[in-house]
């Protein structure tokens, strides 16, 4: 048969069956490996024209509208005119109708082949392919089998693109799915626009989601994902409710790229403004109405903000996403905002309820007793602390370098005098420079006799005195050194003696078991280590006002008296209440990890009504501070929230 034959024909026929048959694994594997389709319909035409000897190729797809579109054509150059396509479209339709391949001579020139791409009894594709005539309109049998099983391979690949495809829209509807049934697990409002916020970032890749509620007469912002804790007062919290205001107000949902905006003057204005203070480049605002009918007139139940701060291009589809997301949580976040609102006006029906109940004349009179109670019965206002019992002299005992505890010369409870040795630590280092300075000090005077009896020994030549010169100057010199050396033995004996830690005051040593906590132990310079304290002098209790109550102490100072009464009673000895004053008040705050801020406070009291002093005795103290409402003085705590929490 004299047929066509592809181009290598200057191969063996066995040759060129076996480069077909390559070409086709090849197209099998690359469809297997789920490459995007552009990629696949250029290497199979490609192979169309390169492998199976075509002129040119083009494959037509079926849309969903009905329509044959061309998906791809080789040359790229290869066109057809807008009078051709309607012919076209009415031949391809029926070729598929007809479900069979057919071969149309095209003139002396040409003849087409158009092969049908089939998959699940259904042509979705023809492959077009054009090639010069050699035997009327006949190809050679591998041609023909080659391009069929192109089009077979194209089916495939088609048929694995649209499995993976649904599986895609599958995973993508049980994700949608769960994350309705995770809002309607709960209508409060608080947690219906967290998982909005959260869930719904994740559902669309969006950077930010906000949810924004009516509270009265404005927008609110409830919820931001990856925010736990809103800041009322941020900017862009503000502009985010001002952005909000704006797009509810015209009832209609916004959605705004940076590269392309075609909002209203004002809107864009503030769409501008709230891009300027974030940083975002696309912005979409849905208004989420209560009934589904959504107007400018109507009241705004809430506002739903998706936020992208990477750039984006032009066919992203992040609006109709961001639709389907508010479309979908705008039933539970309505139901959750009705129930918030419902929840008030339960509580207003019950209020006008009582109001006209018989009793309600009685329970408001009762009421109004309580709180002129409150308001007008004087009580005294206290401040207290952790307080401790202490000698009103007390020292640490620091370590004057860094060693090891060489001797303990005191006890827990021993009494000590001033100057008294409490300690003696040892220095590796000082033990180690001692003899080296010592041994230093004895060659240098060694070598001054050494010198001194030569200079005294010269004769009266002049070689005699250059050299008594010389001797002069060593000597100078060797004296300098000894000066240095001996300052610095000085020195090192004032350190040897700054070992022995000796008592700064007389009294009676408060550390308890000293030898197991201090022997051998190894300490660094300013470490403290031992505590003193004059027991037998006056005796004060140490109160750590907490820093939130500390202005009330100062004030009551101001107006009153510096030295105001205090009271305390010692955990130890509940049943007796002993009387002292305010001696000092510490000018700065400490912080401290368990007890937070404070402030200390030295109360004075006589000695004689503790029958036994004990260091470090835990007391409770009452420090007086004037006459306040008794209201305030139950309430102060809670007044001082809302002042600093709420009205701030």
């Amino acid at each position: 048969m004299n047929a066509w034959t592809p181009r290598s024909s200057n191969a063996s026929p066995e040759a060129a069956r076996l480069q077909l048959e390559r070409s086709i694994d090849q197209l099998a594997e690359l469809a297997r490996q789920g490459v995007e389709p552009g990629h696949f319909f250029r290497e199979l035409l490609g192979r169309a024209t390169e492998i199976g000897g075509a002129t040119r190729a083009i494959l037509w797809r079926l849309s969903a509208e009905g329509t044959w579109q061309p998906a791809g054509g080789l040359p790229t150059s290869t066109s057809i005119a807008a009078d051709t396509m309607t012919q076209r479209q009415a031949e391809l339709s029926e070729l598929a109708e007809a479900a069979q391949p057919r071969r149309v001579v095209k003139g002396p020139a040409e003849v087409l082949r158009l092969g049908l791409i089939v998959y699940a009894g259904q042509t979705v594709g023809v492959l077009e392919t054009a090639h010069p005539p050699t035997n009327g309109d006949a190809l050679s049998t591998d041609t023909e089998q080659f391009l069929s099983a192109l089009s077979e391979v194209t089916g495939d690949f088609l048929a694995q693109r649209e499995l993976q495809q649904l599986r895609a829209a599958r995973a993508t509807w049980q994700q949608w799915d769960q994350y309705g049934q995770q809002l309607w697990q709960s209508l409060e409002l608080p947690q219906v626009a967290a998982t909005i916020a959260n869930d719904g970032r994740l559902l669309l890749d969006a950077d930010r989601v906000s949810v924004l509620v009516q509270r009265g007469r404005a927008l609110r912002l409830q919820a931001v994902s990856g925010v736990e804790r809103i800041e009322p007062r941020s900017t862009a919290t503000r502009s985010l409710e001002r952005l909000a205001a704006e797009v509810a107000a015209t009832g209609q949902a916004v959605w705004h790229q940076t590269t392309a905006s075609k909002t209203e003057d004002r809107l864009a204005e503030v769409i501008a403004q709230h891009v300027r203070d974030t940083g975002a480049t696309a912005v979409g605002i849905v208004p989420i109405f209560p009934t589904a009918v959504s107007s400018s007139k109507q009241r705004t139940a809430a506002v739903i903000v998706v936020e992208q701060f990477r750039s984006m291009s032009e066919g992203t589809d992040w609006s109709t996403r961001g639709a389907a997301l508010a479309q979908r949580s705008a039933g539970p976040l309505v139901a959750a905002w009705e129930r918030s609102q419902t929840l008030g006006g339960g509580l207003r029906r019950r209020l006008g309820q009582w109001f006209t109940q018989p009793t309600t004349g009685l329970g408001l009179l009762l009421l109004a007793t309580i709180i002129a109670a409150l308001t007008l019965i004087p009580a005294e206002f206290t401040v207290t602390g952790p307080a401790e019992l202490w000698p009103a002299q007390r020292r640490e005992i620091f370590a004057s370098t860094s060693g090891v505890i060489d001797q303990i010369l005191v006890a827990h409870a021993d009494e000590v005098q001033i100057d008294q040795p409490l300690l003696v630590l040892r220095d590796p280092v000082l033990e180690a420079d001692t003899p080296r300075l010592t041994g230093e000090l004895a060659t240098i005077k060694e070598r001054l006799k050494g010198l001194q009896a030569a200079r005294l020994a010269g004769g009266s030549t002049a070689d005699a005195a250059v050299r008594a010169r010389q001797l002069t100057a060593d000597e100078a010199e060797l004296k300098e050194r000894q000066r240095t050396l001996e300052l610095q033995h000085s020195l090192l004996e004032e350190r040897r003696k700054a070992l022995t830690l000796r008592s700064p005051i007389a009294g009676t040593v408060l550390t308890w078991d000293v030898d197991q906590q201090l022997s051998a132990r190894p300490v660094e310079r300013g470490q403290p280590l031992l505590s003193v304290g004059h027991t037998a002098g006056p005796w004060v209790v140490e109160v750590l006002v907490p820093d939130r109550s500390i202005g009330h102490l100062l004030r009551a100072q101001r107006a009153t008296r510096p030295d105001l009464p205090v009271e305390f009673l010692l955990t130890a000895d509940p049943d007796r209440v002993i009387h002292g004053t305010i001696q000092s008040v510490a000018q700065t705050a400490e912080a401290q990890d368990a007890l937070g801020s404070h402030v200390r406070v030295i109360v004075a009291f006589d000695r004689e009504q503790i029958a036994q002093l004990r260091p470090g005795a835990t007391a409770v103290p009452r420090i007086a501070c004037g006459q306040r409402s008794l209201g305030y003085v139950w309430l102060h705590d809670l007044i001082d929230l809302i002042r600093t929490r709420i009205l701030f």
